[in-house]
């Protein structure tokens, strides 16, 4: 190999989801002598994290995806991916990514894959389309990468894919990091304050925040002094606040908006709450995990994953907000439960979703293997810190 791997970051949204987060991770992560990292971003709004992704990057395009007008943008894409001569192509839009993935075969790339963020069979798109879309790029895709064995699963049996294509490369994070830095704020709390939980998650139709403000207002309700704080914000923000005021929580419920530093809010927090009805992942219980937090998750087959069916946190039913509740009131009153599940929790997420394993996975992917010559693990590792 003549020089480093030249990859197309291609990305669809620059807000704080945990696709964007596991993208912006990679470029600030992934090997530089091995790897030159560029960033197409193909949605409409520049607004959000574009700085962070400029600065993470050694190129930041804007090539604008309109859907009436595909072939134009194939045209604009391959001509970008041509002129920077690009290796490998890594989408973080699936369903755009058969338009991308044609745009690399028509730029002559060697190789594109997909990553796929969030459930492929409950995304806002309908199962057909996405079999339709998944078997249009299968021609031009290398393969498509799953942040977990649940979402492996849905791709092959739920959307028809060969097994032989889906790369699991579990989602990540930098555990210990995080680790640092929520007990660094955790030593400014004060013994009595009132107990804190923690949401972090985009205010949109994929997560459940309602069943959360309706299980802390059944809490306040007995008597319990509590504070709900949502670290995200989206398009149902607005819903939510009036919900607070239906459910009479005045000051109880804060909305903190898109924040960058959540593992600090985790270190302020007492608990931990994901309540959702669809995830890929769930990014947000790794980073509890990994800030020693007891965590609350929405009872599905990812989050069971994730939580080692319970060993690693507790899991309550969809939509329930009396269960929520009994779940927040049984972790205050249990400081052995607590502590329990936080062992478990930490120790799986150092072992499983720490962001060292999965950026090794992801060199070999868009690498193909390759090593730069001279370059040796020590060299590797010392260019991923100078890159943070």
């Amino acid at each position: 190999m003549d020089g480093p791997v030249r990859v197309a970051h291609v990305i669809g949204a620059l807000n704080y989801g945990g696709v964007e987060t596991c993208a912006l991770n990679l470029l600030m992560n992934l090997p530089r002598p091995l790897i030159e990292s560029r960033v197409y971003f193909i949605g409409e709004s520049l607004t959000g994290r574009r700085i962070e992704f400029e600065e993470a990057a050694c190129d930041f395009q804007h090539v604008p995806y309109v859907s009436p007008h595909r072939l134009r943008f194939m045209k604009r894409l391959a001509k970008a991916l041509r002129e920077d001569r690009i290796d490998t192509v890594l989408c973080y839009s699936f369903g755009n990514h058969a338009w991308v993935s044609m745009a690399a075969w028509l730029a002559r790339v060697r190789r594109s894959y997909v990553c796929v963020g969030g459930s492929p069979v409950r995304s806002p798109m309908t199962l057909l389309k996405c079999v339709v879309l998944a078997h249009i790029a299968r021609p031009f895709c290398a393969g498509e990468i799953a942040p977990s064995y649940q979402v492996r699963d849905e791709l092959t049996n739920g959307l028809w894919l060969p097994a032989r294509r889906v790369h699991v490369v579990e989602n990540f994070c930098d555990v210990f990091e995080i680790a640092r830095r929520a007990a660094g704020s955790r030593a400014f709390r004060r013994g009595k304050e009132t107990p804190s939980i923690l949401m972090t998650a985009r205010m949109d139709d994929a997560k459940d925040h309602d069943t959360a403000i309706k299980a802390i207002a059944m809490l306040v309700r007995s008597g319990r002094s509590l504070k709900l704080r949502f670290a995200g914000d989206g398009p149902r923000r607005a819903r939510l606040e009036s919900l607070c005021k239906n459910e009479g929580l005045a000051g109880e419920v804060e909305f903190l908006g898109d924040r960058a530093d959540v593992a600090e809010l985790l270190g302020l927090s007492d608990i931990a709450v994901l309540a959702t009805h669809t995830e890929g992942f769930g990014l947000a219980i790794a980073e509890a995990m990994s800030a020693s937090k007891p965590v609350i998750a929405t009872s599905l087959p990812v989050t069971r994953e994730v939580l080692d069916d319970g060993r690693c946190g507790l899991l309550v039913r969809p939509r329930d907000p009396g269960t929520l509740a009994a779940a927040i009131e049984l972790l205050l009153a249990d400081r052995a439960l607590r502590e329990r599940l936080v062992s478990s929790a930490f120790e799986k997420a150092a072992k499983r979703y720490n962001i060292d394993r999965a950026i090794e996975e992801y060199t070999t992917l868009l690498t193909g293997g390759v090593q730069a010559p001279g370059a040796t693990n020590m060299q590797l590792s010392l260019s991923r810190g100078a890159g943070k």
